[in-house]
Formats: structure tokens, sequence, C-alpha cells
């Protein structure tokens, strides 16, 4: 950046924090330096009086996350650059993991200091708390002086349910398997969005929808490995992997196989289509063609949809089952190396990356929902899909998380494997739930 302008930055942020400049007339003089929107909101997000960023920092930061737009190391380039605009001596590195080889991608880097800050999901949490490889932010995070801050961020009730360690901070509250649904298809089928309030509606409309050749009337197992999608049925069953108290498995339950055979009947009867006929990539594209009229998926797919489908959409939560309507979410968080040695750099960069301004615009752009408080103030929904903010009361009405044992993820993989064999005929439902109980005890260690 231009010195001169790095210089104007600086004196403008140093009379704003000490209080002889009002943040109006902060932001205004900065408007009028030429920078753009987002750079200026960065900068008026970063610089308040009750978190100003330390001067001088200095160093290289090296990012390893998740591919959730095409767009993903654009955008944190942007957010780079708002960055730089405060602090030039700083440089980054961003490097992308891929889903299906997370978990390995990121223990081994962690392991072998190969980058500092790691974008991370919730379903890993309870085994990074149980580790060593990730920083305790918890002094920091717990800091009175944060303390404002901290308020801003939500769901660290959910983070804190995990132990005593805060190991970083959340990006996002993400819904992995909702309901992209066709609403002329819907109501060409003789219903309204209100099909989902029950099985038996649900069952009747993707029938009607399906036209052999044309149109299948719900594309499940096709979210990355299944995640979350039979587990979701697995909780609105009345089952979970292990009971309240972590001491047994919840899975070998009658209604729990029935869930799993009305899931495994919708490929029988070629409602679904058969596991592999479309990717994780290619299906939005299925979905916006019309040749599935209901796409059960994350909401990520909302960022690669056509800004205009010749059709009324709506993103909607699975039907109930037996016992409860639960659909499954899970957070984001930002973490950061324990080997990594400049803490305070560190901490100053996640805090910028997870402020208000760059939460929005990062969620806004990555279709998901942000975890601040004050993410729609700061221009969230922007470019995100209308849906996702329509949709919102629902997914947290029916909202339900991981359980809180260190295998969880291991054994979420290894069980939607499982049950993607049932849906391909290659063992029944009651084989298929007996199996993940054994699964589940074999984690375990029961």
């Amino acid at each position: 950046m231009n010195q001169r302008i790095h210089r104007q930055i600086h004196a403008l942020s140093d009379s704003h924090l000490a209080g002889k400049l009002s943040r109006r007339a902060f932001v205004t003089r900065l408007l009028q330096m030429g920078l753009t929107t987002a750079a200026v909101a960065s900068i008026a997000a970063e610089f308040r009086p009750a978190y100003a960023a330390s001067k001088g920092l200095k160093g290289h930061v090296r990012f390893l996350v998740g591919p959730w737009s095409e767009r993903e190391v654009d955008n944190h380039k942007h957010i780079a650059a708002a960055f730089n605009a405060l602090h030039p001596d700083v440089t980054f590195d961003f490097r992308l993991y891929q889903w299906a080889t997370a978990a390995q991608e990121i223990s081994a880097s962690v392991a072998g200091g190969g980058h500092d800050i790691y974008m991370t999901t919730e379903s890993s949490y309870p085994d990074y708390e149980a580790g060593t490889g990730f920083e305790d932010w918890t002094g920091r995070i717990n800091d009175p002086a944060f303390a404002t801050e901290k308020a801003k961020y939500l769901y660290w009730d959910r983070t804190e349910s995990y132990g005593p360690k805060l190991l970083g901070l959340p990006i996002s509250w993400h819904v992995e398997d909702a309901l992209f649904v066709n609403m002329d298809k819907v109501r060409a089928a003789g219903h309204d969005e209100n099909f989902v309030n029950s099985w038996d509606k649900f069952v009747d409309c993707i029938g009607k929808m399906t036209k052999e050749g044309e149109t299948y009337g719900l594309g499940i197992g096709i979210q990355l490995g299944g995640y979350g999608e039979w587990y979701q049925r697995l909780r609105s069953a009345g089952g979970s992997y292990l009971t309240p108290d972590l001491k047994a498995p919840n899975v070998n339950r009658p209604e729990v196989v029935q869930v799993t055979e009305q899931m495994a009947d919708l490929f029988k009867k070629g409602i679904a289509p058969p596991l592999g006929t479309y990717s994780y990539d290619a299906a939005p594209a299925a979905f916006a063609a019309g040749k599935l009229a209901i796409l059960s998926s994350d909401l990520a797919g909302t960022t690669v949809l056509p800004k205009k489908v010749p059709f009324d959409w709506k993103l909607l939560p699975y039907p109930p089952g037996p016992v409860a309507q639960v659909n499954f979410n899970d957070l984001t968080y930002y973490m950061t190396n324990a080997k990594s040695p400049d803490k305070d750099l560190l901490w100053e960069v996640m805090t910028f990356w997870t402020n208000g301004t760059n939460d929005a615009f990062w969620a806004d752009n990555s279709g998901t929902y942000p975890a601040r408080s004050d993410a729609a103030q700061n221009g969230y929904g922007t470019n995100a899909a209308p849906q996702l903010a329509e949709a919102l009361p629902l997914f947290v009405k029916y909202a339900v998380g991981i359980e809180n044992f260190p295998q969880w993820a291991t054994v979420e993989g290894l069980a939607e494997a499982e049950i993607q064999n049932c849906y391909a005929g290659k063992v029944t439902a009651a084989e298929a739930v007996a199996n993940v109980e054994k699964i589940v005890k074999s984690e375990v260690g029961l």
C-alpha cells in the first residue's frame, strides 16, 4: 500500500481511538481518501477503542481452509487486503483442503506445524478439545477487555459445553442437509410448503413429482459422504450414537430401523436416483435443470445455483420422524496451531477475520449463516440467496447438533457409509442399523 495513505489511516485511527474524531467523521474521512467501501468497513470495524489492534504487526500467516465456494481463496484475499490497509508488513498464504480428506489434512498439518490458522468444523471439536494441537485461547476470549466483542459472537453455550478450553472463534452456523425444493413442482403435485410437516405428505408429494426418465422426486445420498443426512433421521427417531450420559450406544431401536427403511424405500421405488448418479458438485445444476425436484444438500449449494432459475424455490427442513422433527447443523471455527510462535499476531488476525464486517462478508459469499449478532447490519444478505434468510427461523426451530464425545466425527463417517450400503441394497435396514451400533461400540471402546 502507498505509505502516505498508510500513514494517513493510522493518523485518523489514532485520533478516533483518542476520542478526538467521531466514528462518523472517521469513516467519512476514510472514504474521502478514495478507499473502497469494503476496505473502509473493515478498517472501521477493526479500530474500535475497546479492541484496537496492536501497531507495528509483522509476520507471515498461513491459512488452511475449506473450499466453501469457488471464490474461497479470493474471499480470503479480500479480507487480507483490508487487514493490510492497517498492517502492511503482514503477509498471507491460503491453501485449500478437500472436504473428503479434511480431517487427515488438518491433523497432518497441525502435527507438522504446516499452517498457523485453520478453518475447522464442530464435528471435530470434542476431539480437538481432548488434544493439545490447537492453541487454547480461553484467557483472551474471557478477558474482560474482550467482553463486549465476545458478546457479539453466537453459540458460546455450544462451544463451552465441550470442555474448559476455548480453541477459537466461530464464523458460521451451517445447515448440512437442507431441502432445496422446487415449489412449482410441489404445487403441481397438489401440495404447498407444509408438505414437509408429515412423513406421509412428504412421500406423497415426492412420489407425484417423480417422472420416469425426467425427474427424480428427491435427491439424497449426494451430500459428501452422506454427512449428517441419516444422522438427523436417527435423531428424529429418538436415537443418537450414545445415550445422554455417553455410557452406552443408542442406535439399534425399532424407530431407527423404521426411518432407515423409509429412506431406503425411496431408492427402491425410483423416487431417489441411484447412488452415484449425481455428484455433490453436479447436483445443484441438476436441481436447477429440473432433474431433481428436491435436493438434499448443505447450504453451500446456494453459491453455485444460478441467480435466476425458471421456477420458484425454497429451502425447507426435513420432515419429522416418529419422535421429533430435526435438521442437523454444525458450527465452523478458526483455530490456531499451538506450535505457531507469534500468538499476538495470530490473535489480531483471527479477531479481524471474524469481526462483524468480515464474518458478514465471508458468510454472505459462502452460502451459510454468520456466527455474529451484528452480521446483518454489516452487510450480510447482500449477495446471499434470499431463501437463506427466509429459512433461518425454521432451521433454528428444528436444530440439532453433534454429540459431545471425541470419536463423534469418526463414527459419523463410518455410519453414513454403512447406511449407504443399505441404500444400495447390499444390506437390510435392520442389518445396517445393527452394524452402526457395532461401529459406535468399537470406536468409543464400549
